[in-house]
């Protein structure tokens, strides 16, 4: 796999159907298709995670010093 491709890797997984029916709804209200809803819920938990990780990174070497 070319990892500098754009959406080059593919994944599948398993949903209860509740949360299925939950995130088609939402996609349908946003006239959008349910992979680009899921793509950018998954997009921002990775940025916000980031974050995160850099806000504790900064505030541990902040302790440290």
């Amino acid at each position: 796999m070319n990892r500098d491709a754009p959406f080059a890797a593919k994944i599948a997984f398993r949903l209860p159907q509740s949360l299925y029916d939950r995130l088609v709804l939402w996609a349908q209200e946003q006239d959008r298709p349910f992979a680009n809803l899921i793509y950018t819920l998954v997009k921002q938990a990775m940025t916000e995670h980031e974050h995160e990780m850099k806000a504790a990174e900064l505030h541990k070497e902040r302790m440290e010093c």
